[in-house]
């Protein structure tokens, strides 16, 4: 019987974009045990909750993001780079204060000489203030520096600390994301294997059924013509060709690409 889902293809089967033949079992886990033992009563293989385990931990491959890096900077790289634009204002106030003890100086001199005092006791007593004064300024501006520029690399600290929590934040969220939609894929694809699973065992002495495969290019292809309801019957495989082409997709492209299929062409707005 003739399949054809919308009239976007005139095709019976997947096999007409690409001819080619499988066994329907798709790309399950392996189990990571020995050898299967011989006889027909008991088949070794991975549990229910290893093959879930194994396709999450392969979804979150697929999904992991590539997360933010942040080069937080040091102490001192923030101390250099606030000094850098600070500093030379005090140096040009203790230049002026330097400045001015000089000039009062000068001018104390020329007072002693207009005098005839020459070089007294008292013209070396009032120089040698000017300079204690001058070196105490100093000393308070060195101080006013030192308290400013630790404010400053403090704060720049709280604000260095506070981009890479909130980087972290984001790793994390991100991470959480990612995990979230690699268990939503990982579900769906422990659906279709338990499916298959049932098929294969489904009857004593059965075979697995042979399914048409083909590549992935036409898988993508043919996707691409079908509209959202068409993809949904498909996808749910809600009707006898809605099946038929899904386990043509899985069969072509296995569960990891069958989900990738999905993802490129969702069947929802």
């Amino acid at each position: 019987m003739a399949i054809n889902i919308g009239k976007k293809t005139n095709t019976t089967s997947l096999r007409d974009l690409g001819v080619g033949k499988v066994t329907f079992g798709f790309d399950k886990p392996k189990s990571s045990g020995g050898g299967s033992s011989s006889g027909a009563s008991a088949r070794t293989g991975p549990s229910d909750a290893d093959v879930l385990s194994a396709y999450v931990s392969d979804m979150y491959d697929r999904f992991k993001p590539e997360e933010i890096e942040y080069d937080a900077r040091s102490e001192d790289e923030i101390s250099a780079s606030i000094a850098e634009w600070l500093r030379p204002s005090y140096d040009q106030a203790i230049a002026n204060r330097k400045e001015q003890t000089n000039y009062y100086k000068a001018e104390l001199d020329a007072d002693a000489i207009a005098r005839g005092m020459g070089a007294s006791t008292y013209v070396t007593d009032v120089k040698n203030r000017q300079q204690n004064a001058e070196a105490s300024d100093i000393l308070s501006l060195e101080s006013d520096y030192g308290s400013t520029l630790a404010k400053y690399v403090g704060e720049g600290l709280d604000k260095e600390t506070d981009r890479l929590l909130e980087v972290q934040s984001q790793n994390a969220q991100m991470r959480q994301d990612a995990y979230e939609m690699a268990y939503s894929a990982a579900l769906k694809l422990f659906g279709y294997y338990k499916e298959s699973a049932g098929r294969s065992s489904g009857g004593s002495g059965k075979k697995t059924t042979a399914v048409t495969a083909t590549s992935t290019e036409n898988c993508d292809r043919f996707l691409s013509l079908l509209n959202k309801d068409e993809r949904a019957e498909v996808y749910t495989a809600s009707s006898a060709a809605g099946q038929q082409y899904r386990d043509e997709l899985l069969a072509s492209v296995g569960y990891t690409g069958y989900i990738r299929l999905q993802g490129k062409y969702p069947s929802t707005p």
